[in-house]
């Protein structure tokens, strides 16, 4: 059996006033997610445990077969990961945004969680900048994808408790007062310091991109393989670091796609053509699409809906007709959260999956794919990690 999963980020939302209560997995037009879900399995999964923050670190750690109150040590590990960085055991690893700010009168707010996604080579020099700046045989910034970048504290757990440090996400405080939020807690005045220091030399460019912000630390976790788990090997197919980090611990190999951006205008059709390249007997793809949960943070309701629409057109829709071609092939459809259009943030809650399994002909009574119909259905997953064992199982 060959096995293919389509994680379409941060898809799932609330009913929005805009589209008469719908919510826009269910207004966007979805003819071949809607094939997947009329004509197998349709139901919902709990991909964030209670006690841990909603996110896809989270939630894309349940969807690959893993119980994050185990396993989860922090998001920026596993973006390390995905750069090829190798974390010693006393290494604490940053998320690091590019980020705006503004100002509303009253104080400095966060204006744009992602500096306006600068260019890869505009990002790429900013970071290095800093770095020779501010970086130290302590600090090193590391460069990634466009504003997602990384700080690397070496030896920081030899002189903080890591799980003592407190962070903000900045997509959560989009709009609020930045001081509220600066870090707390074990080393905050070292990182307070880096990101004073920053903004001071980021301002001093002139451009939108005024300083970085801080989130998501953490330090190696120790993941056994998806082969060992389940006797099957695989890639994960993204152009973001965090996912091809988890799956490069969980033993998935990620593919580098030319023009994979993580936002709307990613290659769609690279990535479908890696998935066929790389997809054999016996081994499973993990194909990401970043961009609904971008469009969520920033929130605008159109452009969910579009990306969605191309999620369903360009990934979709061709890789159906090769599942019609090819013998023994599952596709399995799902999110990894919520992420609300209203509260520009991820959210706790179920979302829906569906699988479909050769034959990809004829339909049942289920016929959508949405929050709605999902939740209607008797199949439901209480534990996100619970949903892999149950896909092998059934494709």
């Amino acid at each position: 059996m060959k096995y293919i999963i389509v994680q379409g980020d941060g898809m799932a939302d609330r009913p929005q006033e805009k589209l008469s209560g719908e919510t826009p997995l269910a207004a966007a037009r979805t003819s071949n997610m809607d094939l997947i879900a009329s004509g197998g399995d349709l139901g919902t999964v709990n991909t964030i445990p209670s006690g841990l923050a909603p996110g896809s670190s989270v939630g894309n750690m349940s969807l690959m077969g893993l119980d994050p109150k185990k396993y989860y040590t922090g998001r920026a590990p596993l973006e390390a990961r995905g750069l090829g960085l190798d974390l010693a055991k006393d290494d604490i690893a940053f998320r690091c945004n590019l980020v705006s700010f503004a100002e509303n009168g009253k104080g400095t707010i966060m204006g744009d969680y992602s500096g306006g996604h600068p260019a890869q080579s505009l990002a790429r020099r900013y970071v290095n900048s800093i770095n020779e700046e501010l970086g130290s045989r302590e600090f090193v910034f590391y460069p990634g994808v466009s504003y997602r970048n990384l700080l690397l504290w070496k030896g920081g757990r030899k002189k903080v408790n890591p799980e003592e440090i407190c962070l903000t996400p900045p997509h959560d405080i989009t709009g609020e007062p930045v001081a509220d939020y600066l870090p707390k807690g074990a080393g905050s005045k070292k990182l307070k310091g880096l990101q004073k220091s920053a903004a001071k030399l980021l301002r001093g460019k002139g451009g939108e991109i005024d300083g970085i912000w801080f989130w998501g630390a953490g330090v190696k976790p120790d993941i056994p393989s998806f082969q060992s788990r389940y006797g099957l090997h695989g890639y994960v197919i993204s152009a973001v670091d965090l996912i091809n980090g988890l799956g490069a611990y969980s033993g998935l190999s990620p593919v580098q796609v030319e023009g994979a951006t993580g936002t709307i205008d990613t290659n769609y059709e690279g990535k479908v053509a890696a998935v066929k390249e790389n997809l054999e007997d016996d081994s499973l793809i993990y194909l990401h699409i970043e961009a609904p949960d971008e469009a969520s943070h920033s929130g605008d309701l159109e452009e969910k809906i579009e990306a969605i629409e191309r999620i369903d057109r360009l990934v979709l829709a061709p890789l159906i007709e090769f599942a019609k071609k090819e013998a023994g092939i599952s596709i399995l459809l799902v999110t990894d959260h919520i992420t609300g259009l209203k509260s520009k943030t991820h959210e706790r809650g179920p979302v829906p999956f569906a699988i479909r399994t050769t034959p990809y002909e004829g339909s049942s009574d289920n016929g959508v794919f949405s929050e709605g119909a999902a939740a209607k259905t008797d199949r439901k997953f209480p534990e996100g990690h619970e949903l892999m064992k149950y896909y092998l199982s059934e494709g």
